[in-house]
């Protein structure tokens, strides 16, 4: 195996390594889910961004989906009222993992990109002064 392929996947597990913790210190900060009443949703279901299950006292009770989904936009004082702090802080965090996983494939595609482009660049470089060295 050649040096450079070396390096590129060393340097590229110590990237996939950080995407990990990364997302594993984003998931362990969830405590709830995103509606009043719902514990915390699985990692995939959080990542595969699957619609959570409406709570049954909701359904029971016709509650106005103010009152129990932090999901959607509301003010401080609707938060406040209906209790959703803890809930709308999850949901934020929800998304921050998903955009999170995504930021880590850009930052990959990214690295293969310019690692590829910056050995090109200097292998030629370095041929460039082999041979200019010999004619001089």
């Amino acid at each position: 195996m050649k040096l450079k392929t070396k390096a590129w996947l060393v340097s590229q597990g110590l990237l996939i390594v950080t995407a990990i913790i990364i997302q594993l210190t984003f998931y362990r900060e969830i405590k709830v889910g995103p509606m009043l009443g719902m514990p915390k949703r699985g990692y995939l279901e959080i990542i595969q961004n699957h619609e959570p299950a409406i709570p049954e006292y909701a359904k029971e009770n016709n509650l106005k989906p103010e009152m129990y989904d932090a999901r959607l936009s509301l003010t401080q004082e609707e938060i406040q009222s209906a209790n959703l702090g803890a809930y709308r802080k999850a949901y934020r965090q929800e998304e921050g993992l998903r955009m999170a996983l995504k930021g880590g494939f850009v930052v990959n595609i990214i690295y293969f990109l310019a690692y590829h482009l910056l050995v090109l660049y200097f292998t030629r470089s370095i041929a460039k002064s082999k041979t200019a060295g010999r004619y001089a």
